[in-house]
């Protein structure tokens, strides 16, 4: 990764477009990122918190979460601000916990009634959950980001 990029080239390698780099930064989402000659410079500290952002984004953390752990980020090092972090993830991750607990009985229940199928229905031709043919896209696709940011 180049150690200064425009924001077109910030863009390109986070997915989301220079209106949404913007936007994130005009809501505070994203620190204020630095310019010179008036054009935004995203360097490799700003390049790593957005992509931070939109692993936060990526697990359903809200938009006023982020905000939030944005704030208490600029408050500093202090032992409140890293407090107040930790809990924000921490609860945060504790939701995550939870969401592959119910994926995980899903995913069971799902490789249950596949297995009756087979066994009703050996000589038909039911997909192997394991190794899908066409997998589906992920969520946190280029331009996935494009149509939700």
């Amino acid at each position: 990764m180049p150690t200064s990029m425009t924001i077109a080239e910030a863009a390109l390698a986070t997915g989301l477009t220079a209106y949404t780099l913007r936007y994130y930064e005009q809501i505070g989402l994203i620190d204020p990122v630095p310019r010179r000659g008036g054009q935004r410079v995203y360097g490799e500290t700003e390049m790593r918190f957005i992509h931070f952002v939109l692993k936060l984004r990526g697990t359903g953390m809200s938009m006023r979460d982020i905000q939030e752990y944005v704030r208490l980020r600029r408050l500093g090092e202090t032992p409140e601000s890293i407090r107040l972090r930790g809990d924000l993830l921490a609860r945060h991750a504790a939701y995550l916990r939870e969401q592959l607990v119910d994926l995980t009985d899903t995913i069971v229940r799902l490789d249950e009634k596949i297995a009756l199928y087979r066994s009703i229905y050996p000589d038909e031709s039911i997909p192997d959950p394991v190794a899908p043919a066409s997998p589906a896209p992920a969520a946190d696709t280029p331009s996935h980001r494009r149509k939700h940011a």
